[in-house]
Parts: C-alpha cells; structure tokens; sequence
C-alpha cells in the first residue's frame, strides 16, 4: 500500500511512522497512544495523502473522548500540526492549546482563507488582529500577549475581519430604530439593516413607531399592513443580504401597549398559517412597569395604534418611561382611543410562545432606564439580537457596539482581571478607531457613544477550578469580585484613554460628567452633587455579557457566565455527532479512581447528570449539578449582583425541566421584581421523559460505526 506526500510523489506505507506522530502529539496527555493507532490502521486506504490521514486520525481521537477528554486536545494538536506543514509557519504555545472542536470552529470560521483554504494558524490570527488594532509596538505586544495566552477573547467580527483586505466591520451590534411610519421611513431603515446585516451585524430593531394594521392608510382609503407585513419584508431582507453562507439575523423589538401586540407574539409559532409566521426572525417584548402593576392587580390594559396617538396631538409612547409614559398613557386612555385588553392575555400569550417556540426575549424598559449611563442621549428602547446591550437609540441615529470577553478559565485571581480588562478595554476603543462603519446612522451614533460591552466566557470553568458550586454563598462573593472588577478596570483604562485623547463625544451633560458612575449606589460612593468630581472618560459603557457561544468553543471553554448544561452532550462536526464530557469531572473523578467505562455508562445513563450516581461523593456531585438541577431563583439571584457592575445587561438564559406555565410565569414575574434589565433571553424548556431517554442524540450504545466525512475531504 502507497500514500501520497504533500509534494505529489508517492512512497510505501510505514504504520510505525503513523505510531510516532501519535506519540509525539500526544505528549503529555492521558491519551493510549497504541489503542488510538489500532483504531486507525483498518481506515486507512492505498492512495491516500498524508493530510487525508492527519485527519483520519485527528477525527478518530476525538472520537474517543469519552475515554478521556485529553483525546479532544490530541485531535486539535493534530489539525494544527498538519496545518502548520501545509503552510509553511511553525507552530507557537497557544496552538498546542486547541482541541478538536476549536480546532475544527477556528478552521472552518476564523482563520484567514486563501483560494478557500485556511491560510493561518490561532497565533497568526492572534498577531494580525493585534498588528491591525494596535497603535505602536507596545500596543501590538500588549495586545499580542494576551490574546495568545487565551485570557482575552475578542467577538467574532474582529478575528474574521481585522487586517484582512476587502473586510470592513468589526462591531457585532446594531441597535436600529425605525425612522418613521412612511415609505421612505420603512424604505430607509430597511436599506440600512441591509447593509448592516451584509457586514455581519447582529440587528435589534425597534418598530414601536410603526402604524397598526387597523390603522388608515391615505391612497385607496386602505388598512395598512402592520406588524405582520413589515415583519415579512424584513425577513425577505435578512434572507437576501446574506453574511457569507447564512442569512442574516434581526430581532424585533415591539411594546405591549402597541394595537399589533397578540399578532406579534405569533409571529414564530411552529404552527399557525404560514402568511402570519416569520420563524427566521428573532422576537423581543418591551414590557414597563405599569403592564406589570396592571398584570398584578388584575386591571384592564390598553392597546394604542402609534398614528392614532400621533393624530391627537399626544407624545409618542416609545419615548417615555417611567411616570412620564404613565401620564401619558393615561391621557390616551381617557380619550377613548384604546383597545381594552386583559393583560393576563397578553402575558399567556408570551409564555405560551416561549414554551413552543423559546421566544419572545423579555426587556423591562423601566429597569433599564432606571439605570441608564447615556441618559443625556435619550431613552433606551430597545436591546440588540442578543438583548445585553443597553443603549439609546433614535430615528437616523443606530447605536453600534464593540464586543470582547474575558475567559475566566485562564484567571485566578481579581488582580489578573483587572490587568486583562485594561487591556481589552484599551483593544476595543481601538476597533472603534479603525473600523469601517456600515452607513452614516451607524456612524454618527457609534463615533458619538463609543460603547463597549465586555463580557466573560467560562464561569463555570473558573468555578469548576476552585471547587465552588453555583449554589453557594462562594459563587455569590465570587459575582461581586469578579464584575466588580471588571467595571472599576473598565472604567479606569476609559479614563486614561481620555487623557491621552479625549473624552467621548457625547460626554457632556452625562452622568459621567457629573461625577457619577454606574456603582455609585451600589458601592456607598453616592456624594452630594456640589462636591462630585467630573469623571472623564473615553467611552459610554463598558460592561455587557454576552452569549459567547463559539468563541467558547475556540477557547475550549463552557459558554458565558452560566453553569453547564450537561455533563456529557454531543457536538456536530460535518456529518457526525462527538460525545463531549465535562473534562474538570472527568479529572476529579480519575484522581478519586472512580473514571473508567462502567462509571462513563452510567452517566450515559443518567442522560449526563450525576445526582443518583450513589458512588460519587456528595461534595462532587453538589458542585456537579447541570443547569436543569438549580433553582432557577438561585441563578436570578446571581444575575441580580451582576447587574449591580454591569452597566449594560445579560443574555439570559432561564431553563424550565417542566414547561409549565407558573413557573415560567414566577421566573419573569421575579426578574422584574429584582431590577433586570433584561427578563429573559432564551427560555429553556425539557419534559422529564426527554431528559431521561435522551441526551441530544447520545445513546447508552455507542454506535458501531462511528465514522464519517472528514472536515477538510467534505470541503
């Protein structure tokens, strides 16, 4: 039997040759580098080139994972190591780093293409965006350092497009807002999430301001077409305005007090007549303080057509909160010009959404404004398509903002933090320097606001380290210290910056520049306003936590600041499914020698979760709990000490083990009642009988043939 070498010519197989790559690859892991050998050998086919085997045996060790995570990094080790020869560029600490399925999302996702092909390995990409950010060499190894220790981790837009030729945007949120309720202010604000969405930007738009469909329109004496139409045109947008291969991505936001509510909160449905269905879009409800006390008391709500308001002379609604919208609203109930509704109707009609279809997002407007750090810009209406970003917004002017997390995995302590979000901060401002904005809108409001949203990737990595169980009064201590941290680092690397080049344009007459911070309260710091010190600073807000999903996988790490959601699921590469497992349980419970096939069985078993696994130690199985098995109150409570530092908001996930309606409701109910900004991103739900019999496709039985198309032959 012949392979093929890179350079063409062809020579006699050597298995052994197969045997030593193992083994030097996997140096230093608890990999059975013969076992894994074995494995390959019967797959291997005359003819084959020495990159088609690289992968061969890169997918078969990730294959073996349940036998030990370190099979995971063996097969990223490899992917990366063909790469590098196929390249011509050595291989740097960090790219060791990678296991499979960063490995696998780096290729396919991040690393820069020629003719199709990845063209850099994690470290070059790591030093092109730090090359094209930084404003000197201290910079450049000031950012170069960090990113290629893991510690920070900047949002996909940045990786993807900084330095690369041809690539303009790298801010991730657009928060826009519907120029006006005409042809050209539709036309308008299409066109521009058009190419907002082109550059890659996750959209939030807010269309309070559009007229109902039981709204008069001038030619033909007509009905207009509503929430429902204007829906439909912009999913026809983000099918067409592709980002690369994928349609792009928008999320509505609209007020329960607007006439198209009920029509709106149908919208994605799995079922219902497909004219009144928009599944592709994302959907949020804008929800204030006064539905929630009219929820309460059991009292009649309004609906209100924003052109009927328009018509009799009132304020529009999406510009209020607080006790002004509630003067308002009053004074359009009492000209007659609402639809009286129940509001229990219209909150049956969220949950009864989210139950089918995991949506609508829940925004609490009044929370949100309460706290508002760009007060002096305007009211916040809306979110973006993730709902933590928290800024003003208003007709021709979209707020933009730059992402960035810190992965908590490779920190130990509060003095670390700190020095990795002065850093980032110091980063992002400069991707606001650089960046090629989509349109004037997001021009204007992006340069005007200069807004960060730093967030965390792998809490549950950091907690798994310390040996500290979401539940305990550890985890909570940890939440003060960590965003504590964060935003006090934030803001003082924002003052430096200001220093160096100014405060930010819309500074003047904000509560920065009345001394006052988003901690204030919170921290005692509250001074009379005759003795406060103006703070100067670079940007409007600093803190935002974000959803991190595949830059998570990049960094091999757990998504966010949420605990797992199992402690084995599978994952998705090509045509075939891995089993992942929880590497930090593996790890306790092999030093316990308690980890081997029949202990891997019963987890299977279990479908993931460990709490009837009697053999376990208590100790373990408490901190081991997944997110199906804490109190969803408890991981509320932890959201309310973030949201004491973190001056944006949270993508939110509430996951309910039963769907049922009280306990959806109670969750919503408490997130307002404790000062969430946002109420609830995703809400989760699994009956019992799907969490028993099945484990996102894992069966007890390991298929027998586990094999399918590698990544780099399918491409």
């Amino acid at each position: 039997m012949r392979i093929t070498k890179r350079d063409g010519s062809s020579q006699q197989f050597l298995p052994n040759k197969i045997l030593t790559r193992i083994k030097n690859r996997s140096q230093g892991l608890k990999v059975n580098a013969h076992e894994l050998f074995q494995k390959v050998i019967p797959s291997i086919k005359d003819g084959m080139t020495t990159t088609d085997i690289d992968e061969l045996i890169a997918f078969t060790s990730a294959d073996m994972v349940t036998t030990h995570p370190d099979y995971s990094l063996l097969g990223g080790r490899l992917l990366l190591s063909r790469l590098s020869k196929l390249i011509d560029k050595p291989l740097q600490p960090v790219d060791e780093t990678y296991d499979f399925f960063g490995a696998i999302t780096f290729l396919k996702k991040y690393s820069k293409k020629v003719d199709g092909s990845p063209s850099e390995l994690p470290s070059c990409m790591y030093e092109r965006v730090a090359k094209h950010l930084a404003k000197d060499k201290k910079e450049y190894k000031l950012f170069a350092d960090e990113l290629k220790t893991k510690r920070i981790n900047c949002a996909t837009p940045i990786y993807t497009n900084a330095g690369i030729e041809g690539r303009n945007g790298m801010i991730s949120c657009n928060l826009t807002h519907l120029q006006e309720d005409s042809i050209d202010g539709i036309e308008n604000t299409l066109t521009k999430i058009a190419y907002a969405s082109k550059e890659g930007a996750g959209i939030g738009l807010m269309i309070d301001n559009l007229r109902s469909k039981k709204s008069d329109v001038t030619s033909f004496s007509a009905k207009a077409g509503g929430i429902v139409r204007f829906a439909d045109m912009v999913q026809s947008k983000m099918r067409f305005y592709k980002q690369g291969t994928r349609s792009g991505s928008c999320a509505l936001y609209l007020s329960v007090w607007h006439r198209d509510i009920m029509d709106f909160l149908e919208l994605t449905l799995p079922v219902g007549q497909e004219e009144l269905r928009t599944r592709d879009l994302f959907l949020s409800v804008t929800i204030n303080d006064l539905f929630m006390n009219k929820l309460l008391n059991n009292e009649s709500w309004y609906l209100f057509c924003p052109k009927v308001l328009k018509d009799n002379g009132l304020r529009p609604l999406e510009d209020l909160w607080g006790t002004e919208f509630e003067a308002e609203y009053q004074k359009a109930v009492d000209l007659g010009i609402g639809h009286e509704i129940s509001p229990k109707k219209i909150w049956d009609s969220i949950i009864k959404s989210q139950v089918e279809s995991g949506r609508p997002y829940v925004f609490f407007k009044d929370n949100a404004n309460r706290k508002n750090m760009q007060s002096n810009i305007g009211v916040i209406k809306q979110s973006n398509l993730c709902i933590e970003i928290m800024e003003a917004s208003k007709p021709s002017y979209t707020p933009q903002c730059t992402l960035g997390s810190i992965n908590l995995s490779e920190h130990e302590s509060e003095k670390t933090i700190k020095h990795s979000v002065k850093v980032l901060t110091r980063m992002l401002n400069r991707v606001i320097d650089k960046n090629k904005w989509s349109d004037d809108w997001s021009k204007d409001a992006g340069e005007d606001q200069r807004a960060l949203a730093i967030g965390v990737a792998g809490m549950a990595d950091f907690f798994a380290k310390k040996k500290i169980s979401f539940e305990s009064e550890e985890a909570v201590d940890w939440q003060h210290k960590i965003f504590r941290t964060m935003y006090d680092s934030a803001v003082e690397e924002s003052q430096k910056m200001a220093e160096e080049e100014g405060v930010y344009p819309a500074w003047e007459g904000s509560p920065y520049s009345r001394g006052i911070r988003y901690t204030s309260k919170v921290t005692g710091r509250v001074v009379a306003p005759s003795q406060r010190e103006p703070l100067k600073v670079r940007n409007s807000l600093f803190l935002g936590l974000m959803p991190t999903a595949s830059s998570s996988i990049l960094l091999g790490v757990f998504e966010s600041f949420e605990p797992v959601t199992s402690n084995l699921f599978t994952r998705r590469v090509g045509q075939g499914e891995f089993t992942v497992i929880n590497k930090y349980l593996v790890s306790e419970l092999d030093d316990l020698n308690l980890w081997n096939q029949e202990m891997m069985d019963k987890i299977i078993a279990n479908g993931g979760s460990i709490q009837n696994i009697v053999e376990i130690p208590e100790d373990v199985r408490y901190r081991y709990k997944d997110v199906w098995e804490i109190s969803q109150k408890t991981l509320l409570d932890l959201a309310a000490v973030r949201n004491s530092y973190v001056d944006q908001s949270q993508s939110m996930n509430v996951y309910h083990k039963d769907a049922k309606y009280s306990k959806i409701s109670s969750a919503l109910m408490y997130a307002w009642k404790i000062g969430l900004k946002t109420g609830v991103y995703y809400t989760r739900t699994k009956s019992k009988i799907e969490n028993n019999a099945k484990l996102a496709g894992v069966s007890k039985e390991k298929p027998k043939d586990s094999q399918f198309e590698c990544f780099g032959c399918s491409s």
